[in-house]
């Protein structure tokens, strides 16, 4: 049976609860702020996440904090940020028990060459990894990339299972220019994870912020079977995380029920 958890929006106590009623893993989202980094409200945040997981016996992951890094600039001090928040993200995730830590590249489109961009990335990635064991998975996940290519090229040059895509339908559907099924068809089984929403993609006359809906599973017109299917095909061994806004997460479990991916 796939693996699947459900990603808490920050809601840890209520999502624990509806993962374990249905035997699903989950993604803990409440570090994702860049202000907690090292506070007394994080210490008080990690122990409140403790004391409701402490009975947690289904699978788990972190969502990084995410917003104005970039771990292939040139300018160092992005670099450094960049790596602090990872290292405080591994460390929280560590505490917690994670196996998994999803992250965002930060790259602009149209603002670097790929090959200068990759080169930097692994450079990032050879010093973050020099300390750490094989116990956590980095998964790299496309936000705002127009294609795959460069996160293709940073898995493929770097080359260590510490690292891998997550793939991120609802952002490839919305903020790409490639099918979501050609993401699953040139990344393969570098997918080691999946994030899965829906959205109506490019809406004519909406800003393009608004296209990342996050809506449930079937609200938008992501081709969600084909994409289920070649997913099973492509990258089988990946985990799929629901991600969408909680108003819809029954909803979208029961989807997945209802195609036999949860029982």
């Amino acid at each position: 049976m796939k693996e699947i958890r459900l990603c808490d929006d920050t809601e840890v106590k209520r999502i624990s609860k509806l993962c374990i009623d249905n035997n699903l893993g989950i993604e803990i989202q409440g570090f994702y702020n860049p202000k907690l980094m090292n506070t007394l409200e994080c210490e008080k945040l990690l122990n409140e996440h403790k004391e409701i997981l402490k009975d947690f016996k289904l699978s788990k992951s972190m969502h990084a904090p995410f917003w104005d890094l970039n771990l292939g600039s040139k300018n160092e001090d992005i670099k450094e940020v960049t790596m602090k928040t990872f290292n405080y993200a591994y460390k929280i995730a560590k505490e917690l028990g994670c196996k998994e830590i999803v992250v965002h590249n930060g790259f602009t489109p149209n603002t670097s060459f790929y090959s200068g961009w990759v080169k930097n990335a692994c450079l990032f990635w050879e010093e973050f990894f020099k300390d750490k064991d094989d116990s956590i998975t980095m998964m790299i996940e496309n936000q705002c990339e127009e294609d795959s290519e460069l996160i293709k090229m940073e898995i493929e040059s770097f080359n260590d299972p510490r690292l891998k895509v997550c793939l991120d339908i609802g952002h490839a559907h919305a903020n790409s220019n490639m099918k979501v099924e050609e993401w699953i068809k040139t990344l393969k089984d570098k997918i080691g994870y999946v994030h899965l929403h829906d959205n109506h993609s490019k809406v004519e006359g909406r800003p393009s912020y608004l296209n990342d809906e996050h809506l449930g599973l079937k609200m938008g017109n992501i081709d969600l079977e084909k994409v289920f299917s070649l997913l099973e095909e492509y990258s089988p061994e990946a985990i799929w995380a629901i991600e969408c806004k909680l108003e819809y997460i029954e909803d979208s479990i029961n989807v997945l029920k209802s195609l036999g991916y949860i029982k």
